[in-house]
């Protein structure tokens, strides 16, 4: 196998993930930034917003394609490299998972309290 089918053997199978992931969380998404945003146009916002997060980061990981030409079987090669994509993905989810956290504990009990006076 060349560099060049690595490249994009693990460039389409992470792109491939990255959708299919992103297709599942959407409603779910969707409905938490609708209650926490109040508006569907504050929701359609951050969940563009997350979207684009959870994609750029797997999608510039890939990007950085560099084979590690002391193993001799290109396909650890790719494993390997869908990995580091992959854990990417795992670094964005987490990091919108804190931001919503965030929203949902203080913005959340603070904009309540504001409406009970």
């Amino acid at each position: 196998m060349s560099i060049d089918a690595a490249f994009l053997i693990e460039s389409v199978i992470t792109l491939l993930i990255v959708f299919l992931i992103l297709g599942y969380l959407r409603p779910f998404l969707r409905r938490i930034l609708i209650d926490l945003c109040g508006t569907e146009d504050r929701a359609q916002f951050w969940t563009t917003f997350a979207n684009i997060i959870l994609l750029a980061l797997p999608a510039i990981s890939a990007l950085g394609f560099s084979p590690n030409t002391s193993l001799s079987n290109p396909l650890i090669v790719v494993a390997q490299q869908l990995k580091a994509n992959l854990m990417s993905f795992i670094f964005g989810l987490v990091l919108v998972g804190f931001v919503l956290l965030f929203f949902t504990l203080f913005v959340s009990r603070a904009a309540t309290k504001e409406e009970s006076k």
